[in-house]
């Protein structure tokens, strides 16, 4: 909300000036807005119409928000949990039943030979547990060497980047000119884009190097995170077995049409299902997403609460976003759920003829909405896991964020997750050769070349997996990170002035022509532009 303050220079607001000015600290810069008569240019407006758009955030009390989306949520979690846990009951006591006939009649000498072709049991738990330390061990290396090269390593990730399009470009000009063209052009678009963004490569290497901060300072948000998968697995297992149950019963089916037909129950059966699927797992994601932010606040503002394995900053941050933000965190992921199902489901029909063309320009209209959904929501879970607001709360104060940044936050969101992404990929390949080579000295079987490449993708996939939670993790708090800085840089030069003197200094060098800044009350503290 717009508040107009009059210029009054008093002797606290001056003193504070000073300081800051002294310091080097971003501070926060009024919007001048003209009225109305002044737009139409009847007058120029004055200083006394200066409107403040930015409002620090504050802690809200513990309270459970947007209940009725919780409550939703987990309704139909539960729902499909115990259908699952029903049907597998079911399942298995026949099974067993079955298998008992089975060995009674035959004498259960098949198979042996697939026992001799295969590896043996040593190969698999060797595989996995290479794959499980290897990865783990990779990412908490890369975050040390990231800590201490972040400027060269994000420029190295840009280039790596034109490297390998420009090279996609010259192989393409051979076999399809048209691809290594587009190819081509795409290339010079990276140049000009490293160009553009270079002088504030430093400002998002910062930023890099206080989110590793807060990442080794907590690692047990990792256990969050693993956590969080694990019951996106489990959550999957269950949900397919409901799945299959339900949509095999004979209510679900078209008796007049074929046997793979639905009737409009089991249409709008299926299409629940499917919703189900997809909240679930946004919920499960951004769970972890407002957890590390609430984790970043209290490493930004008591850093003596995180500053450990499982501090108290991982539990209770945990515990808020999976309890009292809970309806928040499934509002906004319920937004992103339904459009990804529209999509699919236009996705899906784009083999029919009758408005085909118009089916498919919607479906990549629907995607481009949803990822600008996705991309606003993890901004607002920031706000969410910081300070406890409601969903609709923490969209009018990312509003305000991209009204006084604008692309600056995104262009040094997207120098960091271009480098994270890079690294969780070569994490992924060495854990692939590390797996590789255990493939050579656990034990000798037939065939061994044939198993080399599974050992390799078994070893890829998992070392892409873990990597993969650990460079998210990074990714969440250097989000977090660029709004504590607007929304708290004094407090953050209290509490770790070295990291705030460099933010501070690589802010400067980023925006050298940002002039006339001016110290205002917001809420009983600073704020930055």
């Amino acid at each position: 909300m717009d508040t107009k303050y009059a210029v009054v220079q008093t002797a606290e607001a001056h003193a504070a000036l000073e300081t800051a000015v002294e310091e080097d600290i971003p501070v926060a810069a009024p919007v001048l807005v003209a009225s109305e008569s002044n737009q139409k240019g009847s007058e120029p407006y004055t200083d006394d119409e200066i409107s403040i758009t930015w409002e620090k955030g504050e802690a809200q009390p513990a309270a459970f928000r947007d209940k009725w989306f919780a409550i939703a949520f987990v309704a139909q979690f539960v729902a499909v949990s115990t259908t699952a846990m029903v049907v597998g009951a079911t399942l298995f006591s026949s099974t067993e039943s079955d298998s008992t006939t089975s060995n009674n009649d035959y004498g259960g000498d098949d198979g042996v030979s697939q026992e001799q072709a295969a590896p043996g049991i040593a190969f698999w738990l060797s595989i996995i547990g290479i794959s499980v330390l290897v990865a783990p061990a990779l990412s908490i290396f890369s975050m040390g060497l990231m800590s201490k090269n972040a400027i060269g390593m994000i420029t190295v990730s840009l280039w790596f980047s034109i490297i390998l399009s420009g090279l996609v470009a010259v192989f393409s000009i051979f076999v399809a000119p048209l691809v290594g063209i587009i190819y081509g052009i795409f290339t010079i678009c990276l140049v000009s884009y490293l160009k553009t963004v270079k002088h504030r490569i430093p400002y998002a290497a910062s930023n890099l190097k206080c989110s590793i901060s807060v990442l080794q300072s907590n690692l047990g948000l990792g256990l969050v995170a693993i956590g969080s998968m694990i019951g996106l697995v489990g959550y999957i297992l269950s949900w397919a077995v409901a799945f299959m149950f339900t949509m095999n019963l004979d209510v679900m089916k078209d008796n007049t049409g074929d046997d793979n037909d639905l009737s409009p129950l089991g249409g709008f059966v299926a299409c629940s299902f499917l919703l189900s699927f997809y909240w679930t797992h946004e919920v499960l994601r951004n769970i972890v997403r407002a957890t590390v932010s609430g984790v970043v606040g209290h490493w930004w503002f008591v850093p003596a609460e995180a500053a450990s394995f499982c501090s108290t900053a991982v539990i209770g941050s945990a515990t808020r976003a999976s309890s009292y933000s809970l309806g928040s965190i499934a509002f906004g992921s319920l937004i992103v759920a339904v459009l990804h199902l529209i999509r699919n489901t236009l996705h899906n029909a784009r083999n029919d003829r009758n408005g085909g063309i118009l089916r498919c320009i919607a479906a990549c209209i629907l995607a481009y909405i949803e990822a600008m959904v996705q991309y606003f929501n993890k901004w607002a879970y920031v706000y969410v896991g910081l300070y406890g607001y409601d969903y609709i709360e923490a969209g009018k104060r990312v509003m305000n964020l991209f009204k006084q940044r604008g692309w600056n936050v995104i262009i040094a969101d997207n120098l960091t997750n271009r480098l994270l992404s890079i690294m969780s990929l070569t994490i992924g390949i060495l854990t692939g050769l590390c797996t590789l080579l255990v493939t050579f000295m656990v034990e000798e079987f037939e065939s061994k070349q044939g198993w080399l490449g599974v050992g390799f993708f078994i070893g890829f996939v998992i070392g892409i997996v873990l990597s993969g939670i650990f460079m998210g993790l990074l990714s969440s708090a250097v989000d977090s990170v660029i709004v504590c800085f607007a929304e708290a840089p004094q407090e953050f030069n209290d509490t770790h002035p070295e990291l705030a003197q460099e933010m501070n200094q690589t802010w400067k060098d980023a925006w050298p022509d940002v002039v006339g800044t001016v110290i205002v009350g917001l809420g009983g503290g600073l704020g930055v532009v």
